[in-house]
């Protein structure tokens, strides 16, 4: 968004996180929206009963989103590390991931 913060910046700037408690957000550079690894919980496997080792995947995370390759780590608390193969830009708390094995849906879950 360009309009209505009342700033101005060299660069253009992009909304990185935000903190409705305090009513802020973070501005930051383009490269900041880049991320290597996400926490996803509220789980759905549907494929399988459990991830109880490392697993290779195709990860979206937004409907329009090309997938692409990530390794899915279970966590203790009921949640997978995903670890990108490369950076994705835009991973967003709150939306949904999708794990894929070619054809077959893994399963999904909340990004946090």
């Amino acid at each position: 968004q360009r309009k209505g913060l009342g700033l101005s910046f060299e660069n253009p700037k992009y909304v990185i996180s935000k903190d409705t408690e305090n009513n802020t957000v973070v501005l930051g550079d383009e490269s900041e929206l880049f991320s290597t690894s996400m926490t996803v919980k509220d789980l759905n496997l549907i494929s399988v009963e459990a991830l109880t080792q490392p697993t290779e995947a195709f990860v979206k995370t937004r409907y329009s989103q090309k997938e692409t390759p990530a390794t899915l780590f279970p966590l203790d608390n009921d949640g997978i590390l995903v670890k990108f193969h490369e950076p994705q830009r835009a991973v967003t708390k709150g939306q949904a991931a999708v794990f894929y094995d070619g054809d077959t849906v893994i399963g999904g879950g909340t990004i946090v």
